[in-house]
């Protein structure tokens, strides 16, 4: 596919999330290739595109509690669901705006609670305040803009996860060989029940 094919798909893919709406997951997958490329251009880990050092950073700890690896299932992370992320709001300015104003509120809410910002903040400070942004009940004045970019977030990085090749493989593991096939006792007592043909 071509640089020009995969920007449209991106620009694409970018566009109907910014405005919400639903999205072709073969664009998605289509955008976890360009991160790849792009990692594999810079030595091998993905360097941000559109968001600074400091962004990107709390990006991936965001991401990390939305989506966190459970046992020997992956996470966000390991999904590369940031860079993900990343590639879509170096193509759309009104989504990167949207992340930039966001993270920056995370930071900003985190001062009154004596941490320096999101990153930094203890895990359960952390937890405690995407505690407070992720149900719309909690609306008001102080939260508002917390909890649009909270949604925004939340799905797009639920989005990214499930459009990885990681993560498709936590919906459907594939089919597995086995070594040796078993048929279950129930098929052949329902076989021996049968009265015979005639």
């Amino acid at each position: 596919m071509s640089d020009v094919t995969r920007r449209e798909l991106l620009q694409a893919l970018a566009a109907a999330i910014a405005s919400a709406g639903t999205f072709d997951a073969i664009a998605a997958r289509e955008a976890y290739r360009a991160v790849q490329q792009a990692a594999s251009a810079s030595g091998g880990r993905y360097a941000p595109q559109a968001l600074t050092g400091h962004e990107f950073r709390t990006l991936e700890r965001l991401t990390d509690l939305i989506v966190p690896p459970e046992g020997s299932r992956p996470g966000a992370l390991q999904c590369e669901v940031p860079a993900w992320i990343d590639a879509l709001l170096s193509v759309n300015g009104e989504l990167k705006e949207r992340y930039t104003k966001g993270l920056a509120w995370l930071d900003a809410a985190m001062k009154p609670r004596g941490a320096v910002d999101f990153v930094s903040a203890s895990a359960d400070e952390q937890t405690a305040l995407l505690d407070r942004i992720a149900f719309q009940r909690n609306r008001s004045a102080e939260l508002d803009p917390g909890i649009d970019f909270f949604i925004l977030a939340r799905r797009m990085t639920v989005d990214g996860f499930y459009t990885s090749p990681l993560g498709m493989r936590d919906v459907y593991p594939g089919n597995r060989p086995q070594a040796e096939f078993v048929v279950p006792q129930a098929a052949i007592d329902h076989v021996l029940g049968c009265s015979p043909l005639k």
